[in-house]
């Protein structure tokens, strides 16, 4: 049908004689044309999205296990080698700089993971092992295998307000935009090192995400990451996730308080060898 109109819109004739008859004509041919491109183009979206499977309230069904793509940096698009290059500040920049010749003097730069305190709610979503989802109304929930950290989006229009607390994984809100969630997580609880090289960014970082499923197997996650203190532009990467092969499991994680590791006075993480000696770096 649209391959007809096409080629029908280039075929009226001239002569004076046929113009009126004509141009009634091409009136009709075209507003069958709209017509049929209307209903092509609908046909094309419904097949796009033909493999998403849906939960009863007809929301995109993702629940299973996912398996991260990619490196293990804030982009998984980066080489062995590379590390992340968000545009800081002059003043989280200079930190950053700091940390990068720690460790390139030998000396491992203060990560509060080495403590078994949680990842925050950014770095969780590197996703260093995998994550299974779990949806409800109102609800789509991330868990992942490390420290088995569980994330929550709200979608059932709440607000954090005056008493949300700040912790380590942020407040999660969201809604549905079609068949994608958009997601905006604030109120993280101190500082965030975001990375084993020491990158930091403030408590008021905004991570703002669009989760999208591209193909039967395939879940992306673009994450913005807003910080009027640590970032002089937002900072936008994809994460992307294919979907576990069926009997595969979570595995239990277990991180338990690390008294062999403190954070040093100048933030380089320390060893304690023996009981009652004092940290070597």
């Amino acid at each position: 049908m649209v391959q007809w109109c096409l080629t029908s819109s280039r075929s009226v004739p001239n002569e004076n004689h046929f113009h009126r008859r004509v141009f009634a004509g091409v009136m009709v041919i075209g507003i069958a044309c709209v017509q049929a491109l209307a209903s092509s183009g609908a046909a094309a979206a419904a097949d796009a999205a033909s493999f998403i499977q849906r939960t009863q309230d007809g929301r995109p069904d993702w629940g299973g296990i996912w398996l991260r793509q990619g490196g293990i940096g804030l982009d998984p698009a980066l080489k062995p080698g590379q590390i992340d290059r968000p545009p800081l500040t002059p003043e989280y920049q200079a930190k950053y700089d700091a940390s990068l010749a720690s460790l390139k003097a030998g000396r491992p730069v203060a990560d509060p993971t080495a403590a078994c305190l949680p990842p925050n709610g950014v770095r969780l979503m590197n996703m260093v092992y995998p994550m299974e989802i779990f949806q409800r109304r109102g609800l789509v929930a991330v868990f992942a295998e490390w420290d088995h950290q569980a994330r929550r989006i709200y979608t059932d229009g709440r607000k954090p307000d005056k008493n949300t607390e700040r912790t380590y994984l942020g407040y999660s809100v969201g809604r549905w935009e079609g068949d994608e969630l958009v997601a905006e997580t604030t109120l993280f609880k101190g500082e965030l090192v975001l990375n084993q090289s020491g990158l930091t960014l403030s408590e008021d970082l905004v991570m703002r995400e669009r989760w999208k499923q591209t193909a039967p197997d395939t879940l992306t996650d673009t994450i913005t990451l807003i910080d009027a203190r640590a970032l002089q532009t937002p900072f936008t990467y994809t994460k992307t996730f294919k979907r576990a092969e069926p009997g595969f499991e979570i595995m239990e994680y277990t991180c338990v308080e690390n008294n062999r590791n403190p954070i040093l006075p100048d933030g380089t993480t320390g060893t304690i060898l023996n009981q009652g000696q004092s940290a070597i770096r």
